[in-house]
């Protein structure tokens, strides 16, 4: 009688295991429950805690009165890269005429966008807002690389396969290419000089006419210096932020 109690506790307890764990990890998901619309992001990230404390990986909304988000909220920083993300907010009101997911500053202005539903599309859908993002690197190193070096630098810097002055900018190298490396033209100047932008030449290149004989501080707009400090808050401290 013994030996058979056993046999069915061994059975029952076999049977409570298997239904507990079924071997999928299942994705972490953050949930905002509020009136108004809302909207559901989906992804993979990588990236997301390579940030300094200046700037938050968010979705956010934006109206036509002002640059700055009037609704935001942070994707989780403490998740291994690759990790699947579904995060929802809710309370989004009729004068949020655009959604992003983007970078943002302190003060709530954006950085980097990394997607964008403007207002006629969010307009046209009467449930739950779907951004499905893929795969995306959402990394400060990264949104350097797609927003800066891959827009204004690798015309010159390796896109066709030579490089202006040897410095190849191009994804994959940049990093590389940069970081700790001696100035072309001048030796004694590294490129990018870990923990001080000051005394690196791709900062004095940007933002200091004169100073180095090869000036490149029309490369930004006047509408993109945010863009200019972000290069200086990475060379700073994002760099000891496993960027490479």
């Amino acid at each position: 009688m013994k030996k058979c109690i056993l046999f069915f506790a061994a059975i029952w307890m076999t049977l409570c295991f298997c239904s507990c764990d079924d071997g999928r990890i299942y994705e972490k998901e953050i949930e905002v429950q509020r009136g108004g619309r809302v909207l559901k992001l989906t992804g993979r990230f990588s990236g997301i805690s390579n940030w300094t404390d200046d700037y938050s990986v968010v979705v956010a909304g934006f109206n036509d009165k002002s640059e700055y988000a009037v609704i935001t909220k942070s994707l989780p920083v403490n998740v291994t890269d690759g990790t699947d993300i579904v995060m929802t907010l809710g309370g989004i009101s009729d004068d949020v005429k655009s959604l992003k997911l983007c970078v943002i500053s302190r003060l709530r202005e954006c950085i980097v966008e990394f997607k964008t539903m403007e207002d006629e599309e969010l307009a046209a859908i009467t449930d739950t807002i779907l951004m499905d993002v893929g795969t995306l690197d959402v990394g400060m190193f990264s949104s350097i690389q797609s927003q800066v070096f891959d827009k204004r630098c690798v015309a010159c810097h390796g896109q066709t396969g030579s490089a202006s002055g040897n410095l190849f900018l191009t994804e994959g190298k940049s990093y590389h290419a940069l970081v700790n490396q001696p100035a072309h033209k001048n030796s004694d100047i590294l490129l990018v000089k870990p923990g001080s932008a000051e005394e690196s030449f791709l900062h004095l290149v940007l933002n200091r006419a004169g100073d180095t004989s090869m000036n490149h501080t029309d490369m930004l707009s006047e509408d993109e210096q945010p863009l200019l400090k972000l290069i200086d808050n990475w060379i700073n401290e994002g760099i000891f932020l496993n960027n490479e």
